[in-house]
């Protein structure tokens, strides 16, 4: 019999577990909507004459203040996400309502071409899929673990 405290560390677990690949794949679409909201800064900016020329001026502000929310909103999540923070659970699914509520907010308020508009029954599945796929991942015991693992140790 040996006097091994009961918390100790099994010695086959990895020091610090690898990311679970779907919360890698989470990452990577909040990387993706991050640079699209930067983008979109960055191109309201540089385009700036064309868009008030062709377009009403308060669009070019919309795209503008639209680009650097989008952009700032996932810089939390991603600095979360690579450093385990125990929060971003909660900021993960508060940002992914908020991508999405911005974007229906766009398409239905603001972009009114027809083509856009046939297709809403399918964008409106994908939104479902997106939000049931995140609440799985962020529900899952891998990504539960991850976290954590990442608390006790420190």
């Amino acid at each position: 019999m040996t006097n091994e405290p009961a918390d100790r560390r099994d010695p086959t677990d990895p020091i610090r577990p690898r990311r679970p690949l779907l919360l890698t794949l989470v990452l990577w679409a909040f990387v993706l909507w991050t640079a699209l909201g930067w983008l979109r800064f960055y191109g309201a900016l540089t385009r700036r004459m064309l868009i008030l020329e062709v377009l009403p001026g308060w669009i070019f502000w919309y795209l503008m203040i639209a680009g650097l929310i989008w952009g700032l909103l996932g810089l939390p999540v991603i600095w979360g996400v690579v450093f385990r923070a125990g929060w971003v659970k909660k900021m993960i699914l508060i940002v992914a309502v908020l991508y999405l509520l911005i974007y229906w907010v766009e398409r239905l308020l603001i972009w009114r071409s027809t083509a856009a508009q046939s297709n809403w029954p399918f964008m409106l599945l994908l939104t479902g899929l997106w939000f049931g796929v995140i609440i799985w991942i962020l529900r899952s015991g891998k990504v539960r673990h991850y976290f954590k693992a990442f608390t006790k140790e420190d």
